[in-house]
């Protein structure tokens, strides 16, 4: 089976991401299909990279946004003069999808259409940029006209469904995770984190730092927490076009003692950090899934969390960690408080987390599942 796929992460071709496992995950696909090449958005500067013998990353290279469609499209005829693609594997419903959609159109492979995120009925997400207005459109276009759709989590299919996408042409498979890598921490390091902030509770955040990540309504939220239990540190872990903007928030704050922000952290030392925080938190305005909280679960760490479509499929609300409406700023405090006031909770929900993720979650059976539902597409499996 020989796939083609077109994505728009750049850790496939070499970036290094803070919560990103891109390349392990596509490797692994690899072992399993005859050839896997990738067709990846960027901009200029960038390299074909062999991940394996048959998994290959082509940049675009493009000089803007712009180009992006039209150049993968240009990559994608001189890569099926030598390979007949047997299905066409499209990382969201947006740009890349409707480049899959033009492949698919001239070349006649099957489209599926990965829809990673939130978007449909999301007041948050159409307010952070007027251009998402647009996006919808396009992404309903791909989504009606893509053969078939992979979610990642069934709060996510039911609302395509009640959009009058056919739910016999969707498929649930949660981005597969390894728990290992969690697993294989470093003691030495993990003492060393905690030796720095000795004496304090690590609330921990990990990520892309952008709007929907709501990480200024966290630094407020933290504020707040500090006042009332000075014995805690909030640890940011990530980069994004939004760093220095809440860097700027911390220190009018006057939070520049207890709010660290610690930048990129590259994933094979992320694990350190899971397991010497007490807490994480994601207080995102919304997530389609939250990889990193199966992540803190690895860990046996317990989670304030939004109750966003995918923070609610995986935590369960009091006993792995705790919901909160969206933007609710003081029962945030109030759970964020309750688990740094009672160690003996915390510790016993991330205990419960670890043993609910474990069971629930696989990272073999996760990409046998996708590849199998590739297998499924390409055998002829018809929707009624």
């Amino acid at each position: 089976m020989k796939i083609l796929m077109i994505s728009t992460d750049r850790a496939l071709l070499g970036e290094e991401v803070s919560t990103g496992d891109a390349v392990k995950r596509h490797r692994d696909y690899g072992k399993l299909v005859e050839r896997l090449d990738i067709i990846v958005f960027c901009g200029i500067g960038y390299q074909t990279k062999e991940l394996s013998s048959n998994v290959f990353c082509y940049p675009t290279n493009s000089p803007s946004k712009f180009f992006y469609i039209g150049n993968s499209l240009t990559i994608a005829e001189q890569l099926n003069k030598e390979n007949k693609y047997d299905l066409i594997v499209c990382q969201d419903p947006f740009f890349t999808g409707f480049a899959g959609l033009r492949i698919k159109k001239k070349y006649g492979p099957k489209l599926l259409v990965h829809f990673h995120g939130d978007f449909w009925q999301n007041k948050y997400w159409l307010k952070e940029n007027f251009f998402r207005y647009g996006l919808l459109a396009i992404s309903k276009f791909v989504i009606n006209k893509a053969d078939f759709v992979r979610v990642v989590s069934q709060g996510i299919k039911d609302k395509l469904v009640g959009n009058g996408v056919r739910a016999d042409k969707i498929r649930v498979i949660a981005t597969p995770v390894d728990f290992e890598e969690f697993s294989n921490f470093d003691n030495q390091t993990v003492s060393s984190i905690q030796a720095e902030f000795y004496g304090k509770k690590i609330i921990l955040w990990a990520g892309k730092m952008m709007k929907e990540k709501n990480l200024e309504f966290l630094i407020k939220v933290f504020g707040e927490v500090n006042k009332k239990y000075q014995n805690a540190i909030l640890l940011l872990a990530g980069n994004g076009k939004d760093f220095q903007k809440l860097n700027k928030l911390r220190l009018e704050l006057m939070l520049h003692d207890s709010v660290k922000m610690i930048g990129h952290v590259p994933y094979s030392r992320l694990a350190n950090y899971f397991h010497a925080a007490d807490i994480f938190v994601l207080p995102s305005l919304h997530e389609s899934f939250g990889k990193v909280l199966l992540e803190a679960g690895a860990a046996a760490k317990p989670v304030v969390a939004s109750r966003t479509t995918g923070a609610s499929e995986i935590i369960k609300d009091a006993k792995t960690g705790f919901l909160v409406a969206i933007n609710d700023k003081e029962e945030f405090i109030k759970k964020l408080l309750s688990l740094l006031e009672h160690e003996e909770l915390a510790k016993k929900m991330g205990k419960t987390a670890y043993g609910e993720i474990s069971q629930k979650y696989n990272y073999r059976g996760g990409i046998e599942k996708i590849v199998s539902f590739w297998e499924e597409i390409v055998s002829g499996f018809k929707i009624c």
